[in-house]
């Protein structure tokens, strides 16, 4: 009985965490956006590893004076926009640097710079097309984490419409 009640302690304590880190215990909507946003990034970034039929749905932009632009670009505003948020330091700030990042990490590692595969991996149904094995294994479980937080990010947006 002991052992029962210590690890459901423990159990609440790992989700007390878990959502203050998620959703700061579900009063903000936007750190619960921010995360899902991100696990979705690293959930399209792990099915372009793991599947080869994913490559299909990327449209490659040719090497060339645009593709060197458009990188460049990226390397200047995140390097304006890394010192701007290290000077002022604002939380929603923060959040937009960690998405920005979490972008440019999946155009890094996919070069999808029409974000289809990033829509394909949206459509949960299409998780046991190719057979069950590790990938479908952490697809699921970042699912359930994503439909988690949506549910947090739902609660906190009726906390602030109390709180307003």
């Amino acid at each position: 009985m002991e052992e029962e009640i210590k690890n459901n302690s423990i159990y609440k304590n790992l989700k007390y965490k878990f959502d203050l880190i998620t959703s700061n215990g579900g009063k903000s909507w936007l750190l619960a956006l921010n995360w899902i946003l991100v696990l979705e990034f690293l959930s399209s970034i792990i099915e372009y590893e793991f599947l080869d039929i994913s490559k299909k749905y990327i449209e490659y932009v040719p090497d060339g004076l645009l593709k060197e632009l458009l990188v460049a670009l990226m390397i200047v505003l995140f390097i304006w926009y890394s010192i701007y948020n290290f000077i002022f330091m604002k939380k929603e700030q923060f959040f937009v640097f960690t998405l920005y990042l979490s972008v440019c990490f999946y155009l890094l590692v996919t070069h999808d710079l029409s974000f289809n595969l990033l829509f394909h991996n949206l459509n949960i149904l299409e998780i046991l097309k190719d057979g069950f094995g590790f990938y479908v294994i952490i697809q699921i479980l970042l699912k359930v984490i994503i439909f988690y937080l949506i549910y947090k990010m739902i609660i906190a947006l009726k906390n602030r419409n109390k709180i307003l």
